[in-house]
């Protein structure tokens, strides 16, 4: 994504952990969940930020609620209502394994009080979104 696809946003926003996090900007964007014929598509509004994460996305409640998702972290599913059924995202779970662990290892640099290299890359995090479907 390029950066003249962002608006500023002049919000602070703070990490999990407390610290600031750089905020690039945000942006609308179309976002999919499941696959022909149980897909959904809405418009969601994100934050787009510059900080060391295992993920490229989060998604909110607000997001999750435009879908009318249900989520089960144990299955690692994510099901929601369309007009021909239920559809489904399946989560990957080496993918999840590989982000845990990376995320310990961040966290234990921190610990140990070792160099931290805290470049970080674009996260989107999912923040509002418009209340009409596209086709």
């Amino acid at each position: 994504m390029d950066n003249a696809q962002l608006q500023k946003v002049n919000t602070p926003l703070t990490g999990f952990s407390g610290e600031m996090i750089e905020l690039l900007g945000e942006v609308m964007l179309p976002l999919s969940l499941g696959s022909l014929p149980k897909r959904s598509t809405k418009m969601v509004k994100f934050l787009v930020v510059k900080a060391p994460a295992a993920y490229n996305i989060i998604l909110g409640r607000p997001s999750l609620n435009l879908f009318r998702a249900i989520a089960s972290t144990f299955h690692m599913k994510l099901k929601f209502p369309t007009s021909v059924g239920v559809g489904e995202v399946v989560g990957d779970e080496l993918m999840a394994r590989v982000c845990y662990v990376n995320t310990l290892k961040r966290s234990r640099k921190k610990l140990d009080g070792k160099a931290h290299n805290a470049k970080g890359k674009r996260v989107m995090i999912g923040i509002e979104h418009e209340t009409r479907d596209t086709p």
